[in-house]
């Protein structure tokens, strides 16, 4: 099993990595940790590796938009849970990832190109062979069934069609998982456990979206929702009523308030919270505001509430991301 990464940028031509099958190493579990730290990359990447799974996840920040090829010499189920960033994958499947969504897919074979954007990433994948995935099986269940199916045949398939929300128990587990610093025997225990319930959740998920999608919402209302959105995104710090927004559109509030979630997972103004945690992420990162600075630019006239609305979000304090330590030594 090997996995080779070209990147079109600029830090490195070709990185290769073998793997024993199944990912079974001989010790029955290794990790690995890199540090990025160059013209394109600041951050770190981290794995760990124990029978018939792969975790991998990755907290930095692309100074440059940057192309990553990867080719893989085995077939594999893959959750990915994109906390922070934009990631566009092309492969046989097309698929796109924006801050707190996540899906699953299978690949028969791996041939992707990554394309990162400019800015902040925290992302968690985990990789399932065949044959740990097919343990799985269950007649009773449509969507695993129809996974197995498209697997049989050897066709790319995703879990759902569209991206599902991170709730925030999927969030705290898996900043939990990059931060992990149990001893072992128990850090392999507690992955294998929560990689399980993260499948758990993520089919859950999938299922009551799909046993609850609505049909009533018109392309010109999914447009007038697309154009709340998108100014959010670009006035992220002007002040917001509902009502107001509705009327910027054309909308009414109900269907605007209705459809905003429908459509993106998150209400209008857990969206705008987001965006706005995530421009004082890149903010810690890349300037010298203080934290009582930032906590200004976002509303707040307490730090410690932007503090802790922060902490909700990411999982650890805006002093912590500005001392470096969001994770723990493991």
């Amino acid at each position: 099993m090997q996995i080779i990464s070209r990147n079109y940028g600029h830090y490195f031509n070709e990185y290769s990595r073998s793997y024993p099958t199944e990912f079974h190493e001989a010790a029955g579990y290794s990790e690995t940790h890199v540090q990025l730290a160059d013209e394109v990359s600041q951050g770190e990447l981290g794995e760990f590796c124990f029978q018939g799974v792969r975790i991998h996840y990755g907290q930095f920040q692309t100074l440059k938009a940057d192309t990553i090829c990867s080719t893989e010499d085995f077939s594999s189920v893959e959750m990915m849970f994109l906390l922070q960033g934009h990631i566009s994958h092309e492969s046989s499947l097309r698929t796109r990832f924006a801050s707190q969504q996540h899906n699953l897919s299978y690949r028969p074979y791996g041939d992707v190109r990554s394309l990162f954007e400019t800015g902040d990433y925290q992302y968690v994948g985990v990789q399932l062979t065949e044959t740990f995935f097919s343990q799985f099986a269950d007649d009773t269940a449509p969507l695993l069934n129809q996974l197995m199916n498209h697997m049989a045949r050897r066709e790319t398939v995703t879990l759902s069609d569209r991206n599902l929300p991170i709730t925030p128990a999927l969030q705290k587990q898996l900043i939990d998982v990059m931060q992990t610093n149990r001893p072992q025997p128990l850090k392999r225990l507690y992955l294998e456990m929560t990689v399980l319930d993260l499948l758990r959740q993520q089919l859950e998920q999938a299922e009551i979206s799909q046993s609850s999608k609505i049909t009533t919402l018109k392309t010109s209302d999914v447009e007038k929702i697309i154009a709340v959105k998108n100014r959010l995104d670009s006035r992220p710090f002007d002040t917001y009523s509902l009502l107001q927004l509705s009327r910027y559109v054309g909308l009414n509030d109900y269907k605007l308030k209705k459809g905003f979630r429908e459509l993106l997972g998150t209400t209008v103004f857990g969206y705008l919270s987001s965006i706005r945690m995530d421009y004082a992420h890149q903010l810690l990162r890349s300037t010298n505001q203080t934290i009582g600075e930032i906590a200004l630019t976002l509303g707040y006239s307490e730090s410690h509430h932007f503090s802790t609305a922060f902490q909700r979000k990411f999982g650890y304090l805006p002093s912590q991301l500005r001392s470096g330590t969001t994770s723990s030594d493991l």
